[in-house]
């Protein structure tokens, strides 16, 4: 009978898929620890698959979001990257990473002022640049003003 309390709840968005499996945030995170190593690999698919699973557990987690729209990223998946950074942001405003990548998306799709937006924001949110992907912010912005009509493909 709980089952079904908990189901019902899960419905209403009560609760979260994590607290119906019994998934508590530290079992979370080392999934996605295991999700990033599986990333920083090389084996997009298989962190693809780790993070969809994340969000669909806890789909209020900023980290998870940015993280799979890193691997979309990664993969040209580039709607599906800038919806889950822009999902992120809407849990995390001050997820730098997921500014950054948004930014690199919109740089690569040629629109200047989107891009120098969030990779602004994501400096001035922490402007002593502690995060790789915020030295990439500051690289961009400075390639930026020096050749302002310079195309900036995607990798």
């Amino acid at each position: 009978m709980s089952a079904a309390i908990d189901f019902a709840k899960l419905a209403r968005g009560e609760i979260i898929l994590a607290e119906v499996l019994g998934l508590d945030r530290d079992s979370l995170y080392e999934i996605a620890h295991l999700g990033f190593s599986l990333f920083s690999s090389g084996k997009l698919r298989e962190a693809k698959q780790i993070y969809a699973g994340l969000v669909a557990a806890d789909p209020y987690d900023s980290v998870f979001h940015c993280h799979l729209g890193a691997v979309h990223h990664r993969l040209h998946e580039t709607e599906a990257a800038y919806q889950q950074y822009t999902e992120a942001l809407k849990f995390n405003c001050a997820n730098v990473d997921a500014l950054v990548g948004r930014g690199e998306l919109q740089l690569e799709g040629n629109q200047l002022g989107g891009a120098v937006a969030d990779l602004k924001r994501a400096i001035e949110i922490d402007p002593s640049l502690t995060r790789p992907s915020l030295v990439r912010a500051r690289a961009l912005l400075q390639a930026i003003q020096l050749n302002p009509s310079r195309k900036f493909p995607s990798d």
